[in-house]
């Protein structure tokens, strides 16, 4: 596994456009996607390197992610993207690749893709895992998070449950305050990258585009196949099953300023989510 030339971790929120960013990186022919597991991999520490990294330690969990992955079980248990719900039957993902003709187990891995983004976070907050220390002893680590509009975001943690996995959160919350979560954890990735800018890639759910696919591909060191650009353009789409009140709207734009006042560029970006508003 020593010729992986990227391994990139998730990081962020749930519901977050993770699922769907890993299923589209999977339908590229040299990319190996690795779907939560997070339980394995965080309590084992043969491959576990954000606890205490070793060049060892990395390619063991290159090697196991690798394996798990072209199996395991739908939710946390984890292992294919394929078992996602991405992939089910009224989706298009699965159909795109069945027609690549790709196996489970990529015969050429160039980037090695982990979804488990919550989880990790929360790990590397909880542990204090020093990125600067494993960055300077491993230039193949890599970290990313999509921003899907965080209103929505924080919307959907609510209605499947999952808002209870923020730190912050308690069992009974508020849209609000599952919001005010979200933010924070862009915040969060925003000032890492601001430290490790060639380490961290982030995009926005109103910026996807053929020129932001080349962006990631050249992040991730993998091949802009003119195929895999094709199936990614029909396959990430997304859009917006919710309407929000007013009053929900201003809470996300005076925090949005407060919080990003700091970074005024990333600040208007989050802004446009509510531009005609």
């Amino acid at each position: 596994m020593t010729h992986i030339k990227t391994v990139c971790l998730t990081l962020g929120p749930y519901r977050n456009l993770t699922t769907l960013t890993a299923s589209v990186l999977f339908l590229h022919p040299n990319c190996q996607v690795l779907n939560h597991a997070g339980d394995r991999i965080f309590n084992n520490s043969d491959v576990n390197f954000l606890s205490a990294y070793s060049k060892e330690r990395f390619n063991n969990f290159i090697r196991y992610a690798t394996k798990i992955s072209g199996g395991g079980k739908r939710g946390d248990y984890g292992g294919s993207v394929t078992l996602a719900h991405a992939f089910d039957s009224h989706y298009i993902l699965g159909e795109l690749f069945k027609k690549t003709g790709q196996h489970l187990i990529k015969k050429q891995i160039d980037c090695l893709f982990w979804k488990e983004s919550l989880k990790t976070s929360n790990f590397i907050k909880e542990y204090r895992v020093d990125l600067g220390y494993i960055f300077n002893n491993e230039e193949r680590l890599r970290f990313l998070m999509p921003i899907r509009n965080p209103m929505d975001c924080a919307k959907s943690n609510l209605r499947t449950g999952h808002a209870n996995r923020f730190i912050s959160i308690t069992k009974s919350t508020t849209a609000n305050e599952v919001l005010l979560a979200v933010l924070n954890e862009i915040h969060w990735f925003a000032k890492n990258k601001e430290l490790f800018p060639d380490r961290f890639f982030y995009y926005f759910e109103h910026s996807i585009s053929r020129d932001m696919l080349k962006e990631l591909a050249d992040f991730l060191k993998l091949d802009k196949n003119e195929e895999w650009l094709n199936n990614a353009e029909i396959a990430l789409v997304s859009k917006s099953k919710y309407e929000h009140d007013k009053d929900f709207i201003e809470f996300y734009k005076e925090n949005v300023k407060e919080i990003f006042h700091e970074m005024p560029d990333f600040k208007d970006r989050l802004l446009q989510f509510v531009s005609n508003r």
